[in-house]
């Protein structure tokens, strides 16, 4: 599926927190609409080596711009699933170095 700035319609296109948001709805979890806000829910996570599968990855790429830009679900393995960018598609990448790092889902591992 494509991805689509501001997108929350699958059908049309996700954007990264649209992605997110729309996942985590399937499994009975409610998230906020974008990814700064959504890197308030659930609880923290240490480090990516504490991550685990369905964790919520959170990114600031934008040095002109502070704060949360960019989130993704961890995959395990160093992997992540999100909604890159214009242009791109939804995959699995790479994690990286996220910035922060939420669980979300309820119980034990996800």
């Amino acid at each position: 599926m494509p991805y689509l700035w501001g997108g929350t319609d699958p059908s049309k296109g996700l954007d990264c927190s649209g992605f997110t948001q729309l996942v985590y709805r399937s499994q009975g979890v409610e998230l906020p609409r974008v990814s700064s806000q959504q890197a308030t829910a659930g609880r923290a996570v240490g480090s990516l080596a504490e991550a685990r599968p369905g964790d919520l990855l959170f990114f600031d790429y934008s040095p002109t711009r502070p704060g949360i830009d960019h989130v993704g679900i961890y995959a395990g393995e160093g992997k992540m699933i999100a909604a890159p960018q214009p242009g791109d598609v939804v995959k699995v990448q790479e994690a990286g170095q996220p910035t922060a790092i939420r669980r979300v889902l309820p119980g034990s591992p996800a």
